[in-house]
């Protein structure tokens, strides 16, 4: 095969107006493909737990009457929806027992919060005595035995009864670092000695001495924040199960 002048001269001009247009001149061992790694999952988060808030009274019980035109069934239930609110905000899921003016027996919230099982049920009292805050577990009956597979429902919360001390003992001294009024106390409280899972009662007064300011949005939101920030140290706690 005889290669001429006019050829080459072809060729190098092919190539030369090639690389000016930015066409590819083919090689003879084009490089490899890259091909991405497949990157792994994150795995899942955990489910953010679940607090219950039990709003006292309700409906004909109207608890106590705190002023003519505030009684404690309405402040308790404005109180839960602001502190669902403030849990939300930082992560929790919440529920109410109730959100509405309707009326439950002990047993009726004890056994929606048994069939929930959240990771902490909350109820809440409102109360014109004393000042701040106080937190509850429950004062179990003394000289229960249960016998049987079933529990007998006036100490149900024994099963849980050290954990929900001890998650009262860190919230109690977590908030006490704020310098809020605070008592920690146990009493023989229904539906708390009826509930399964971690259980808790806060009665709420006022920190001026005027029962009016159980009503205020501003006490309450000043409550509810202070409340909520302690439950959120808890929180790898209740993801747990400890």
């Amino acid at each position: 095969m005889h290669w001429n002048r006019r050829a080459s001269a072809t060729l190098i001009a092919l190539v030369a107006v090639g690389w000016l247009c930015g066409i590819a001149v083919p090689q003879e061992n084009p490089p490899a493909a890259t091909v991405p790694q497949a990157t792994q999952p994150a795995p899942p988060a955990p489910p953010a737990p679940t607090i219950m808030i039990d709003a006292a009274h309700g409906g004909t019980e109207t608890g106590a009457v705190l002023a003519p035109d505030n009684l404690e069934k309405d402040v308790t239930l404005s109180f839960a929806r602001r502190l669902r609110q403030d849990l939300g905000a930082r992560g929790f899921q919440v529920r109410l027992v109730r959100d509405g003016d309707s009326l439950l027996s002990t047993d009726q919230r004890a056994t929606i919060a048994n069939i929930t099982r959240p990771a902490l049920y909350i109820c809440v009292h409102m109360t014109s005595q004393g000042s701040g805050l106080r937190i509850y577990s429950a004062a179990l009956v003394a000289n229960i035995q249960n016998k049987g597979p079933f529990a007998d429902w006036r100490a149900a919360q024994q099963v849980s009864i050290a954990r929900s001390r001890s998650l009262q003992q860190q919230l109690t001294e977590t908030i006490q670092k704020t310098r809020f009024p605070l008592k920690s106390l146990t009493v023989p409280l229904r539906p708390l000695n009826n509930i399964t899972v971690p259980a808790l009662a806060v009665e709420i007064a006022p920190a001026n001495g005027q029962v009016s300011q159980l009503a205020s949005a501003d006490y309450q939101s000043m409550v509810s924040a202070v409340l909520a920030n302690a439950i959120s140290t808890v929180r790898d706690r209740l993801e747990s199960g400890r």
